[in-house]
C-alpha cells in the first residue's frame, strides 16, 4: 500500500481505492492512547496522563499533535518491570506518568523518567 502511494488501508485487493474511513485510523489512535499512552486529563491537552501498555514491547516511541502542540515519548524497559522514558511536552502543558502504580510529574518541556 505504501509503494501505491496510499495513506489509508486498501478497501478490497488491487484494483481497489483507499477511502478515509475510521476503521483504517483505529490502529494509529491505539497505538497513541493505549500503547503509548498518551490520553488528554484536561479539555485541549493542557494536561495529560502517559500511561503506557508496552505488553511485551522492549521499547516503544511515538509523537502525537495535540491542539497545544506535539507530545512525544519514547519507552525502553529496564529489566522485567522498569523502564526509562522520556517525554516532550508542549508549552503550558503539564502531566502525569504513571508507571507500575506510581506516579511522576510532567512539566512541559523535555522529562526523563527511570523507573
Amino acid at each position: 500500500m505504501l509503494r501505491l502511494g496510499l495513506t489509508t488501508t486498501l478497501e478490497q485487493p488491487e484494483p481497489s481505492r483507499s477511502d478515509s474511513h475510521a476503521w483504517s485510523a483505529h490502529p494509529n489512535y491505539h497505538l497513541l492512547a493505549t500503547v503509548l499512552g498518551i490520553r488528554p486529563a484536561t479539555p485541549g491537552f493542557r494536561a495529560v496522563i502517559i500511561r503506557p501498555a508496552l505488553g511485551a514491547l522492549k521499547q516503544a516511541s511515538g509523537r502525537m499533535p495535540t491542539p497545544a502542540g506535539e507530545i512525544a515519548v519514547a519507552f525502553e524497559r529496564r529489566g522485567s518491570a522498569g523502564v526509562d522514558a522520556r517525554i516532550e511536552l508542549p508549552p503550558n502543558t503539564r502531566g502525569t506518568f504513571l508507571w507500575n502504580g506510581r506516579a511522576s510529574p510532567l512539566r512541559p518541556g523535555s522529562n526523563r523518567v527511570r523507573r
